[in-house]
């Protein structure tokens, strides 16, 4: 599990203040979990951002035509939001998940029954979760965090 790191001062003085000033924190916690959901599902539909890197020659001539991490939809379709008055949070339960996150070096998860390396390749890393292996939230995440934030903000002004 990846912990996201906050680097914006601002943001992270009015999240302390809407949280501590809502009746139901869980409404803002619940907007930011949905916006990392939209925010997984715009990195699939762009293929990354910044852009992933392409597929080897290998993969290219054993796959179906079609976008990178996107052949079944599995993957996709595994990204659960999640909430409480306390957290936002977004996972998968798909065991590729970390791979293509992070990427994988050839042999990294051991060898198979024939004595194969696992994988058999260099797998780059095509992060698709909106941050990156620091924690560090992306650009387009953290810009719909601060705009969840300021949505609530200003309702607590009004």
């Amino acid at each position: 599990m990846s912990i996201i790191q906050i680097n914006n001062d601002e943001l992270v003085r009015k999240f302390t203040k809407v949280a501590l000033g809502l009746s139901r924190p869980k409404d803002l916690t619940s907007a930011i979990a949905g916006s990392f959901l939209t925010i997984v599902e715009d990195n699939f539909d762009a293929q990354g951002r910044p852009a992933w890197a392409g597929l080897s020659p290998v993969t290219e001539a054993r796959r179906k035509p079609g976008k990178i991490l996107s052949q079944s939809g599995q993957l996709r379709d595994s990204i659960q939001p999640d909430s409480n008055d306390t957290e936002a949070s977004i996972s998968t339960a798909d065991p590729k998940a970390a791979t293509h996150q992070f990427g994988a070096k050839q042999g990294q998860y051991g060898k198979s029954s024939r004595g194969g390396p696992i994988p058999w390749g260099n797998i780059p890393a095509r992060s698709f979760m909106p941050m990156d292996e620091n924690g560090n939230l992306q650009p387009e995440a953290e810009n719909a965090i601060y705009d969840d934030v300021d949505y609530f903000y200003q309702k607590l002004l009004d």
